[in-house]
């Protein structure tokens, strides 16, 4: 029997040292992984995890870093040996021996060709373009988040806010393909962000003294009517710092910790300027507060929120609000003194269904037979950008239906064709869900608006 058993022990002595070679290297990734971002070096750390094929299966404990790891074998070393370790050593140059042959001069390197000239103008006239990659224009084309290192600013926090730093550092968004043109209308809303955010940034000399930019702007509407995408558009053309601020990122189970959040992420948005602060569905974060039933902490939260937006401490750089909101007549007063621009973003017109219609089915979708986009916005009056691209949706996939049973994988490549039957279809089973709420948006705009 012991004979039987000691390949099975061998095997057993191999696979536990497998087991424990494995484990430590998974520490030591962990290790690394903390210790860079503590240090601030969030993309170097998102690059390891992707290599490294780690996950959120594990984490450090709370009494264990890096640091400590470091300090306690110094101690060990010391006690042991009487000496501080050695890690690390000066790289040597090499030593450079004096030359004992005739080296050739260096080729002058070749002048830039000069620009082609306009066979309009003399040959004695030189075209030359001003402020073509100067130190400042390159400075401002990058981000203000890949020119300015997390680590310096986290130098200047407590301990206690920078795990609070490295949370709101996820909540970045960076830009998106989403541009002014995919924006069907809206010209009014385009127009007024344009001048609170995209050109405040480009000519800051203008904007000064009364000229301030604006400092938060409210856009409210039925659901669906195209309020995330115009943040989405603004956080792609202006350039800024983008922080998507949500209540999962600001509300916090221990006391104090919620105002915190907030005050750290307006000092981060100071840093990191220019930057939008964005929030969805803002009437959740800065309802009444004369609403019965109400708890000291969500109190004290809306507290903190007016005070970074509007209070005595002045901050560098542009920092500006845009809020999102379905029901802007349960958002505190004071917030909205705040929001100086609110907009009413209504449901799409009878032009810009028309052209909804043709963006979500004019390309690569054969409609058969030709579809007139006119005739398809009279029939969705009172649909939202949402319910038309839903009723897009369940007209292509009707299409998609009747081929399901006898699909080949040959017909897999072949153009999306739908009918108008389809389409018409389509539009009675899809119902519009906002239908009713403009009216009430818009006499809320009329009382309280600004734009």
């Amino acid at each position: 029997m012991s004979g039987i058993n000691r390949p099975l022990s061998q095997m057993r002595k191999l696979e536990t040292k497998e087991a424990v070679f494995r484990a430590r290297k998974r520490i030591l990734k962990y290790l690394v992984l903390s210790f860079l971002k503590q240090e601030g070096l969030m993309n170097t750390a998102d690059v390891l995890v992707t290599e490294g094929g780690l996950t959120n299966e594990y984490e450090l404990c709370d009494n264990i870093d890096l640091d400590i790891i470091l300090q306690d074998y110094c101690s060990y070393y010391l006690i042991r040996f009487n000496k501080q370790p050695q890690f690390c050593r000066k790289v040597e140059e090499p030593i450079r021996r004096p030359q004992t042959r005739r080296v050739k001069p260096e080729t002058v390197a070749a002048m830039p060709e000069p620009a082609p000239q306009n066979p309009d103008l003399p040959s004695s006239f030189t075209i030359t373009k001003l402020l073509q990659d100067s130190p400042e224009n390159i400075e401002h084309k990058i981000p203000a988040i890949e020119r300015k290192p997390l680590k310096d600013f986290l130098s200047s926090l407590s301990s206690d806010k920078r795990h609070l730093v490295e949370i709101l550092y996820q909540d970045i968004i960076r830009p998106s393909e989403v541009c002014w043109e995919d924006v069907k209308g809206l010209n009014t809303a385009k127009n007024l962000l344009m001048e609170s955010v995209v050109y405040p940034v480009r000519y800051p000399e203008v904007f000064t003294g009364l000229l301030e930019p604006w400092r938060g702007v409210l856009l409210h509407g039925p659901p669906g009517t195209g309020k995330t995408m115009l943040a989405r558009a603004v956080a792609a053309e202006s350039g800024c710092t983008f922080f998507n601020v949500t209540c999962s990122t600001v509300i916090n189970k221990w006391r104090g910790e919620s105002e915190k959040i907030v005050k750290v992420l307006f000092e981060m948005a100071s840093y990191y300027s220019p930057s939008i602060v964005f929030i969805d569905e803002v009437e959740t974060l800065a309802s009444q507060r004369a609403t019965s039933g109400e708890h000291e902490a969500s109190r004290r939260l809306k507290s903190q929120l007016l005070t970074e937006l509007d209070g005595i401490t002045q901050r560098d750089g542009i920092v500006f609000l845009l809020a999102n909101s379905n029901m802007p007549w349960e958002i505190d007063t004071a917030m909205l003194r705040r929001l100086e621009k609110r907009i009413c973003i209504p449901l799409p017109d009878a032009k810009t269904r028309a052209e909804l219609f043709q963006g979500y089915l004019g390309k690569n979708i054969e409609l058969v037979p030709k579809v007139d986009f006119q005739e398809l916005a009279i029939k969705t009056e009172g649909y939202s950008g949402s319910d038309i691209k839903m009723v897009c949706k369940e007209a292509l996939m009707a299409s998609v239906r009747k081929m399901l049973p006898s699909m080949a994988r040959s017909a897999l490549n072949k153009k999306d064709k739908i009918c108008l039957s389809d389409i018409l279809t389509a539009i009675e089973r899809t119902k519009p869900v906002a239908k009713n709420l403009e009216k009430r948006h818009m006499e809320w705009q009329n009382e309280m608006g600004s734009c």
